[in-house]
């Protein structure tokens, strides 16, 4: 016959969420300090958002560009972009991908880095993770 378990215990025998410890093995404590950056920088991505979407210089062009932009890229590592690949998920034309993503760089929402190729790699800038763009 079985005990009724109390929650004193887990079935893998450890202690319950009051007063355990984080083991590598248990999932619950696995991905705390990945879910913490994760939600740290989805609210940097919803401050850096609201700042460019009622910025009044910002052209619907250039919302469509970050937009798409702000799911790939990051404030601490490069990511290349490619305008063409920008232009056909946007449906739009390369020099109006071309004059938002420059308008944006003006802003200092992105930042280029560096050219890979025909890809320049962008980041997002860190000193608007607090809000103005």
């Amino acid at each position: 016959m079985t005990e009724p378990n109390t929650g004193s215990q887990t079935s893998s025998g450890t202690a319950g969420l009051r007063g355990a410890t984080p083991n590598n093995s248990d999932y619950r404590f696995s991905n705390l300090p990945t879910l913490r950056t994760e939600a740290t920088m989805l609210h940097h991505h919803d401050v850096i958002s609201r700042a460019v979407s009622t910025d009044r210089e910002i052209t619907l062009e250039a919302l469509r560009v970050f937009t798409y932009l702000s799911r790939r890229l990051h404030f601490d590592r490069s990511v290349p972009v490619l305008q063409s690949e920008l232009a056909d998920a946007l449906g739009m034309q390369r020099p109006n991908v071309n004059r938002a993503i420059k308008l944006l760089e003006t802003k200092q929402i992105l930042l280029r880095e560096s050219k890979l190729g025909r890809a320049i790699t962008f980041r997002l800038n860190p000193g608007l993770e607090g809000g103005r763009a």
